[in-house]
């Protein structure tokens, strides 16, 4: 349900121009079709993670001509998307680490 309310949120504020969406969950189907409906402007992109897929949720993207991308196929980007064990604010006065259980083997 949160995540629903994000997406339609931020379309209604104008804080997205391209909707980025990892799932294979088929709840999210209102919503997208909402998005589609109301906010035709906006681009959705839906990346099915490994070994899932759902054809209804693959079937609403298409309608209109959104993006479906399966995962595994781009699992290069998505790597290069991570971000650092440690990030800094802007003046390099604090830092925050991810928790050991997150960083990858």
């Amino acid at each position: 349900m949160n995540i629903s309310v994000q997406l339609i949120g931020d379309c209604a504020l104008n804080k997205t121009d391209i909707l980025i969406l990892v799932t294979a969950d088929s709840d999210l189907v209102p919503p997208i079709e909402f998005i589609q409906k109301h906010y035709p402007l906006k681009k959705v992109k839906v990346y099915f993670p490994p070994n899932s897929i759902c054809n209804d949720l693959k079937d609403t993207i298409k309608i209109k001509n959104g993006k479906i991308i399966l995962l595994k196929d781009n699992k290069a980007k998505f790597f290069k998307s991570i971000m650092p064990d440690i990030v800094y604010n802007f003046d390099g006065s604090n830092s925050i680490s991810i928790p050991a259980k997150w960083k990858t083997p």
